[in-house]
């Protein structure tokens, strides 16, 4: 999962190869799965599917494209912050499902992954002292989502909460800058 839940607790740069679970900056990312990736070994010997997208990681932060393999007419991702900025927007997108879906037998792939997120960081008792890399990264997809959420009430766990703190600190800093 990405910020980003789809990065599975690795730094926003690293991804883990979905096949062979081998940790990679530059891989081929599925423009059909919710959430999957290959290295170039997997993509060259396995193959998927669905289309897929190289994405590279250059020094100067640019997403280079691939169109190797047939994928010509493929999303092009003109920066690596805009890929990653679409990939927390699925997870939100995913959350938001998940929170209002109530069927058990959901057949999109992200909803009972995404249950099952919730699930643990509401009961996990290593999150309170930040030990816990799912809820950090949970906790910062609802922190990113609440930054710009208008709604009320709102799906999102913890966004009523995040959204009064950030007002609270809003007001602080304007206390203190006055």
């Amino acid at each position: 999962m990405s910020v980003e839940l789809h990065g599975q607790g690795q730094d926003l740069g690293v991804h883990t190869c979905s096949e062979c679970k081998q940790q990679v900056d530059t891989h081929w990312h599925c423009t059909g799965c919710e959430d999957y990736d290959l290295c170039n070994n997997c993509y060259t010997t396995k193959g998927h599917a669905h289309k897929m997208v190289k994405v590279e990681l250059g020094l100067d932060e640019e997403a280079k494209v691939g169109d190797e393999g047939g994928n010509q007419g493929e999303p092009q991702f003109r920066s690596l912050r805009e890929w990653r900025r679409q990939a927390i927007q699925r997870c939100i997108q995913s959350l938001r499902h998940a929170r209002q879906c109530r069927d058990a037998n959901c057949p999109q792939p992200s909803c009972q992954k995404m249950k099952r997120v919730v699930q643990h960081t509401k009961g996990c008792q290593r999150k309170t002292n930040g030990g816990c890399g799912v809820c950090r990264q949970f906790i910062a997809l609802c922190c990113y989502h609440a930054k710009h959420c208008q709604e009320n009430p709102c799906p999102i766990p913890y966004c009523l909460n995040i959204k009064q703190k950030l007002r609270q600190q809003e007001i602080q800093y304007r206390r203190q800058h006055a």
